[in-house]
């Protein structure tokens, strides 16, 4: 089975940042929108297996390299595929290129589907997806960093509560809203004068509607690690380190 899935966007006003460059929790959002729709191809989407597996799938890491942000009105190409299947998971990328074949970022992905009853994972030849899905050869062959930075009060930033534009189809808070709570604590003086190259976050447990997170940060040399925990029970939500380096303007 050949499954490869390609899909042309334009950057809007509304994705772009101050300096009318793609922001990261828009570029985070993209590269979720092209997943789905990869998925949607084969007929393995959330909706599908929700009615027909009592599953649904969850990100559980995501990294993205990004060489170049496209800017306001540019035309990006995506293209999304299957670069390794294991029992429990599913590993995949999608990379983003201008119309000039230059390559602008791109992510790696690793998924797993759970029990809608049990929240417990699931195996993936439980579910409906392809037993003929064809593998491509992975462009970051690299491992996914181990976070396991030690987090004091010290390092505490805010408190974000979660709402309902927060959840998603899977009844829990979306991968992008996390993304969007860390990266409230960059200011807009640190984008001007900072360009972003890397973000990696590794989801490790579910929030819902009502709960609220404490967002921690720990500031090294050209790098930001993060964490949210969930304020009741002190559970570890997501941890993420974001690199950056200076802008050359």
């Amino acid at each position: 089975m050949v499954k490869e899935y390609e899909s042309k966007y334009e950057i809007s006003y509304t994705e772009a940042n101050q300096n009318l460059e793609l922001s990261l929790i828009r570029a985070v959002e993209i590269i979720q929108s092209i997943m789905t729709d990869y998925f949607v191809s084969f007929g393995s989407d959330n909706e599908t297996v929700k009615k027909e597996n009592n599953a649904l799938w969850v990100l559980s890491k995501t990294k993205v390299h990004f060489n170049k942000f496209p800017r306001w009105s540019e035309f990006i190409l995506g293209r999304s595929y299957t670069t390794k299947i294991k029992p429990i998971r599913v590993e995949m990328e999608t990379i983003f290129r201008n119309e000039q074949n230059e390559f602008l970022f791109g992510a790696k992905q690793e998924i797993c589907a759970i029990d809608i009853d049990t929240r417990k994972i699931r195996k993936v030849d439980t579910i409906s997806y392809p037993k003929d899905m064809e593998i491509k050869n992975a462009i970051d062959e690299n491992s996914y960093t181990k976070l396991n930075e030690i987090f004091t009060e010290e390092d505490f930033v805010y408190e974000q509560k979660i709402y309902s534009t927060d959840i998603d189809y899977s009844r829990h808070t979306n991968n992008a809203s996390y993304i969007r709570f860390m990266a409230n604590v960059l200011s807009c003086d640190f984008l001007d004068k900072n360009q972003i190259t890397d973000f990696e976050i590794h989801y490790l447990n579910e929030s819902t509607e009502g709960q609220t997170l404490k967002i921690y940060k720990k500031e090294r040399e050209q790098e930001i690690e993060f964490l949210i925990k969930e304020k009741d029970n002190n559970k570890e939500i997501a941890r993420a380190i974001l690199k950056y380096k200076e802008r050359n303007n």
